[in-house]
């Protein structure tokens, strides 16, 4: 029997999903800014909650345990809000009531909302969820069920989702997936091939319906292509990403690009694997590219930043890093009238004490109109951001100072450059400063 704490997750996860657009409680759009999207594929390893029945037969650390599964979470949490993501796909979650404690306990007020369907792995427990800040059509998403075929071997994918989603007036469809595990093992080449070509199968599908794709997740699977293969060159024996790039062989301009392509070779590698169980981060062969954002053309031919955040213990936290790729979908017009008088006076990235806490920007008003700061950010060039929501409204000449409080945006006391973003998501003014030393306050040229 299920204990009544999960059923009253369950409940509120499904009223949640039910009620959401049609009670007008949340907006369908809860993006800090219009036509910017930022998505992140994050394998987050075993997203427990600790509570009874617990899933799957894989024993680990957390299993059983709800006080450690949740600083778990709390581990897997503070990675994402390094990035801010509009949408997270996260693999190896139990279940939607996992997912929603997660969400409630751990990214509480930054505008997601918790999409799951069931999948078939009983062995493992593990299932594919979905954090947005757009709301899916239908505010439902669906899982793809069919069978792919390779050689004379069937397969299906028990660990995925499909969510349709609508940004800056584009279709966009997103399948997050999670393919058979060993990369190298001869065994699992045919079966891993025949999941994708059932993913491929619906991929192609939602592309004659219109919709531009973003194929995300951990394929368990390198990318041999010279533009996208990781930094220690892993040859897949599969031709799984392959496939999918390729979409429909017969149609060149329907190809897929991975994201990982932008990124130096260096930086492309998102999982660690002890292979020689040492309890020890071994670089570089132990830290490959098996996880992959795959991007329609025209979605490729938009993307503005790409990112994989290797800055934790892959000991400690999760197996893997997340991969976080930015899309500017729109040119969001012209500067509103006084907006562009908005400026940075001061900054001061290394203050006594916390930097986490205490660092601190002060902005003025120098126009002549009052400007809502609903939606502005701080960015800097890795893409993570302060809001600025909470200083409100800036009358003219009047100055506010927000501090640090944990956002995701440090001010790095070696120098950086950090951009003002207005609610339309341009750049209104950038600053660069070089290393400073505590205390010391950077003064910016009007």
């Amino acid at each position: 029997m299920a204990s009544p704490h999960r059923s009253v997750l369950a409940i509120l996860a499904a009223l949640l999903t039910l009620w959401g657009p049609v009670a007008g409680v949340l907006a369908a759009d809860r993006r800090a800014a219009p036509c910017r999207l930022t998505v992140m594929t994050f394998n987050a390893q075993f997203l427990w909650d600790g509570v009874a029945p617990e899933e799957g037969q894989v024993e680990f650390p957390w299993k059983n345990s709800q006080t450690e599964a949740e600083d778990h979470m709390q581990r897997v949490a503070q990675v994402i809000v390094q990035s801010d993501p509009d949408i997270i796909n996260l693999v190896e979650v139990e279940g939607i009531e996992a997912l929603t404690t997660f969400n409630t306990k751990f990214l509480a007020g930054r505008g997601y909302r918790p999409y799951l369907v069931k999948g078939t792995d009983t062995f493992t427990g593990q299932d594919v969820g979905l954090l947005t800040r757009i709301d899916p059509e239908n505010n439902a998403i669906e899982r793809e069920s069919r069978k792919g075929r390779a050689g004379d071997v069937l397969k299906e994918v028990s660990k995925n989702y499909v969510a349709k989603i609508e940004a800056d007036n584009t279709k966009l469809a997103l399948i997050g997936l999670h393919f058979l595990a060993i990369p190298t093992h001869p065994g699992r080449r045919l079966p891993r091939e025949a999941q994708a070509d059932a993913i491929r199968t619906r991929a192609l599908e939602l592309l004659s319906q219109g919709h531009r794709l973003i194929i995300l997740g951990d394929f368990n699977d390198f990318d041999g292509d010279p533009s996208s293969i990781d930094h220690v060159d892993s040859t897949p024996i599969t031709n799984v990403v392959r496939l999918l790039k390729a979409m429909d062989p017969a149609t060149p301009s329907d190809d897929l690009t991975n994201a990982l392509s932008r990124l130096p070779k260096a930086k492309r590698f998102t999982a660690f694997h002890d292979a020689n169980r040492n309890e020890q981060v071994d670089p570089p062969r132990e830290l490959t590219a098996i996880d992959h954002v795959l991007l329609s053309p025209e979605l490729a031919a938009k993307v503005d930043h790409v990112d994989v955040n290797q800055q934790h213990d892959p000991r400690q936290v999760s197996d893997h890093f997340p991969l976080v790729v930015r899309l500017k979908l729109c040119d969001a017009g012209p500067v509103a009238p006084g907006t562009a008088q908005v400026r940075m006076t001061s900054l001061l990235p290394n203050p006594p004490g916390n930097d986490t806490l205490h660092e601190e920007v002060t902005l003025k008003n120098l126009g002549t109109q009052a400007v809502s700061l609903a939606g502005w950010t701080l960015r800097d060039q890795s893409g993570r951001t302060w809001t600025l929501n909470s200083l409100g409204t800036l009358q003219p000449g009047q100055e506010k100072t927000i501090k640090r409080n944990g956002q995701p945006m440090a001010l790095n006391n070696q120098g950086d450059t950090i951009g003002l973003v207005n609610a339309g998501g341009q750049v209104v003014q950038s600053v660069t400063y070089p290393a400073v030393q505590e205390g010391e306050v950077v003064t910016p040229a009007n």
